[in-house]
């Protein structure tokens, strides 16, 4: 057996990094799919793959802040990349991500689409040709997929502003036989319900805070075999998976801030396994040295 078989053998080259290059690299960002995700993915995955629907279809995705919400929209972001116009191929865009937050009228959701196709200043141009280019743009890039984060946020508008949010979603759907994912807190899927038609389309999902269960011991088990250091944390044992929920509240995004803080002290002081110790250190001490390390071998990368 190999004397690091708790690491995934594409992880095991980072140990002979030097050791504060080692620290930094734990800060990275990490998306570990797991058992609770699996079901959400493989839905996107579905919407995405569907045939254009003359009614088409979308998913809700709520949780409390800190659930995993925006690395869910990051991955699918990575999965379904944008691609360059090359060989006689016009580009392509299969996902775009707007943000409903102070989004009040129509023309506010339609600039921001423009912005993301690189626009510039999509302001100024009228409303039916702003909504003209918006819509020619989407089928052009052969858009599978619009992601709108923040759902919740059009329950503190008017009841007009409301259905006039819910409208363009829904005309977005209808044009382009384009599925919608949405994104939220807990009062997302009371947003969408607001408008009856597209609640009939929509389907809930809700990613819940965790608790120790056996999702809890896989997730960890996965995220461990990530994390490049010399000695096995076994963070999915008793001790630290209740240390982990106590000290995170059971939020995924403190659990995994945790943990990674945990690491980069590790390497730095030598233990190389994530104890309770430095896990409650991590709550009150962020790993700074690491963070600069971070920040220097990412701007080392971006001059190459």
């Amino acid at each position: 057996m190999s004397e690091f078989a708790h690491l995934d053998p594409g992880v095991r080259d980072q140990l002979d990094l030097p050791s504060a290059e080692r620290a930094g690299r734990m800060l990275a960002e990490r998306f570990i799919t797991h058992e609770r995700l699996a079901p959400i993915l493989n839905y996107i995955e579905f919407l995405i793959h569907m045939p254009p629907q003359t009614r088409a279809s979308g998913l809700v995705v709520s949780g409390n802040p800190g659930s995993g919400k925006t690395m869910l929209s990051r991955a699918i972001q990575r999965r379904y990349p944008p691609t360059p116009a090359e060989n006689g191929n016009v580009a392509t865009r299969p996902v775009v991500v707007i943000n409903m937050t102070n989004a009040r009228e129509a023309k506010t959701l339609y600039n921001r689409i423009l912005s993301e196709f690189g626009v510039p200043d999509p302001g100024n141009y009228s409303g039916n040709d702003r909504e003209r280019m918006a819509l020619k743009l989407c089928r052009t890039a052969s858009l599978r997929l619009l992601i709108v984060d923040e759902i919740q946020d059009i329950l503190t508008s008017t009841a007009r502003q409301q259905r006039i949010a819910l409208d363009t979603i829904k005309f977005l759907m209808n044009e382009l036989s384009l599925p919608i994912l949405t994104l939220g807190t807990s009062s997302a899927p009371a947003a969408m319900q607001v408008d009856e038609h597209l609640n009939a389309r929509f389907k809930y999902r809700e990613l819940p805070l965790w608790r120790r269960d056996q999702f809890l011991t896989n997730f960890l088990d996965r995220l461990e075999k990530a994390l490049p250091l010399r000695k096995p944390s076994y963070l999915s044992s008793p001790t630290l998976a209740a240390d982990l929920i106590r000290l995170s509240g059971g939020v995924l995004q403190t659990i995994m801030q945790l943990v990674t803080h945990a690491a980069a002290h590790a390497v730095e002081t030598g233990e190389e396994q994530i104890t309770t110790n430095l896990l409650e250190r991590a709550v009150f001490e962020p790993p700074l040295a690491a963070a600069k390390q971070a920040a220097l071998q990412a701007g080392l990368q971006m001059a190459a």
